[in-house]
C-alpha cells in the first residue's frame, strides 16, 4: 500500500474511532463536533458557511441541512455577512459554546490515548510539519496545476 493509501486509512480510522468515543460519551455526533469545534478554534467568531463547508469536507447543501439540525438543537445561528450580501455567516450560540467545550473535555484524553501516546515528541513533531505542509498545498479548491505549474492530460 503507498504512502498515500496509509494515510487515508490511519485517518479514517483515527477519526472515526474518536469521533464514536466522543459521541459515545457526550451524544455529539462526530461532524457535529467538527464543525463546533472548528468554529470553537476560529477567528473572527464568525465564519462563512461556504469556508466553513469546505474544511469539513461537505458539499455545501449536505452542511446546509448539517447547520439546519445544529441551529434547530440551539448550538449555532447564522447571520447574513456584513461584507458579502450573499454569504452567510455562522457562530456559536452559548449552548453551542458550552456544549463544545465539555465535549473537547472528553475528546482530548481520548485523541491522546488513539494518537499522541502512540508517539514520540519527535515523532509528532515531524508528523505535525509533515502533514501541515500536505493540507496547505492541497487546500480546497486547488488543482495540479496550481500547485505545481505541470500541465495534466485528461
Amino acid at each position: 500500500m503507498s504512502a498515500v493509501g496509509l494515510l487515508f486509512e490511519a485517518a479514517s480510522y483515527l477519526q472515526r474511532g474518536i469521533a464514536a468515543d466522543v459521541e459515545r460519551q457526550t451524544g455529539l455526533p462526530g461532524h457535529w463536533f467538527e464543525t463546533l469545534a472548528r468554529l470553537k478554534r476560529s477567528e473572527p467568531a464568525s465564519v462563512r458557511m461556504n469556508d466553513m463547508a469546505a474544511q469539513v469536507s461537505f458539499p455545501p447543501s449536505s452542511f446546509s441541512r448539517l447547520v439546519d439540525r445544529m441551529e434547530a438543537d440551539g448550538l449555532v445561528e447564522r447571520s447574513p455577512d456584513p461584507t458579502n450580501r450573499r454569504a452567510t455567516l455562522l457562530q456559536l450560540t452559548t449552548k453551542g459554546e458550552m456544549r463544545i467545550s465539555e465535549a473537547i473535555a472528553i475528546h482530548e484524553p481520548v485523541a491522546k490515548a488513539r494518537f499522541s501516546d502512540l508517539l514520540s515528541e519527535d515523532e509528532l513533531a515531524v508528523l505535525e510539519t509533515i502533514t501541515r505542509k500536505i493540507r496547505d498545498t492541497n487546500r480546497a479548491n486547488s488543482t495540479l496545476t496550481e500547485m505545481t505549474g505541470a500541465q495534466t492530460s485528461a
